[in-house]
């Protein structure tokens, strides 16, 4: 008697929030996104990965929670992201582990040379190592071939360097991380947008730098999720929830604007220390 009450007060609750537009808990388990950009498995176990899915490439150098931020987003949505190592060993073969620029090291999924088509590519920054991206050709060339068939091409912070570097940036509106990021996103034929925390244009989306990489993920996830009863809102804040996604920071700050002029200055000091946007103006776009 007890379980058929539970099941009779479940069901009530259930068909109350249905009734009231929003996504219940049918919707939340069994959704699946439109385009969907899931990876497809075969095999007898059917965990063979096959084909597409959602690629965040990964190297060394490169800076973590530009693509752990996305993959941790992507993972709480439900849509497997794979992560592709780009970063070759003394033996010039693609390497299984990745070490970012704070020392963590990570095992990737696959490589570039065994990836042959995604709906999602991710292109996170980094600073002097993904300069050494930008320059690399083998790489640049399986970016130009993946962007062919992806329902979006994104990148997160200085990433857009090696989007720009493969010419994908050409036309486009983009944003980047905010080091002299108008200057930069106008040597790669962008036409900035660098106040915007992550920008559409077509299927070329950019997140401006880092933790903005979670806010684009999250608005991908809004866009595939968008026949949800509430355009996308439900499912992305199930996965805001999930990842208790709310960020309160002890001092205002994250931006130019909130950023007092002073540190500003000081912080703009030390990448001008580096040579840093120089370097960058060097990379050709191919």
């Amino acid at each position: 008697m007890f379980v058929r009450a539970l099941l009779f007060s479940t069901a009530f609750l259930l068909s109350f929030t249905a009734a009231a537009g929003h996504l219940d808990v049918h919707q939340l388990m069994s959704l699946v996104p439109e385009p969907n950009i899931k990876p497809t498995y075969g095999g007898p176990d059917n965990k063979t990965y096959k084909s597409g899915g959602i690629g965040i490439l990964v190297y060394d150098g490169g800076n973590a929670t530009d693509a752990l931020g996305p993959h941790q987003v992507f993972s709480s949505a439900g849509l497997r992201p794979l992560l592709i190592s780009a970063s070759k060993n003394a033996e010039g073969n693609y390497k299984k582990y990745i070490t970012f620029n704070n020392g963590l090291t990570i095992r990737a999924n696959r490589t570039i040379a065994n990836t042959k088509d995604l709906e999602v590519l991710v292109v996170p920054g980094g600073a002097f190592e993904t300069i050494q991206m930008a320059h690399n050709t083998e790489v640049l060339n399986w970016i130009k071939a993946i962007d062919k068939n992806t329902v979006y091409t994104t990148s997160v912070c200085t990433g857009s360097w090696i989007l720009g570097a493969a010419g994908l940036l050409q036309g486009k509106n983009a944003t980047s991380n905010w080091y002299r990021a108008d200057e930069l996103l106008t040597h790669f034929g962008a036409t900035p947008q660098s106040l915007s925390r992550y920008v559409f244009d077509g299927k070329l989306v950019n997140a401006n730098g880092v933790t903005g990489g979670i806010d684009m993920a999250l608005a991908i996830v809004k866009k595939v999720f968008s026949h949800d009863l509430n355009n996308g809102k439900d499912y992305t804040q199930a996965v805001m929830l999930d990842l208790q996604y709310d960020p309160k920071p002890p001092v205002p700050g994250g931006s130019i604007a909130k950023t007092e002029p002073t540190v500003f200055d000081a912080m703009q000091f030390m990448y001008d220390f580096y040579d840093l946007a120089n370097t960058v103006k060097q990379i050709p776009i191919q």
